[in-house]
């Protein structure tokens, strides 16, 4: 699967390995960021590129059909 971008206006989670928080962003977001600092531990977390295929894949279902919107 690749980055969506039937997904790049949808808001998407992802949770700090480190401790568990969510943030949540557009997918846009997510295909452009190689690291955010984490707002609950503060650590400055890595998202590579088969981390954001995982969360595509997630949160595939809320894909819109193209000429839906």
């Amino acid at each position: 699967m690749s980055l969506s971008p039937s997904l790049f206006s949808v808001g998407l989670t992802f949770r700090c390995p480190q401790c568990n928080f969510a943030v949540i962003k557009n997918g846009s977001w997510f295909q452009v960021v190689s690291h955010y600092k984490c707002e609950g531990c503060g650590r400055e977390i890595r998202i590579t590129y088969p981390d954001k295929i995982a969360i595509f894949q997630k949160h595939a279902h809320l894909a819109m059909p193209p000429g839906v919107r």
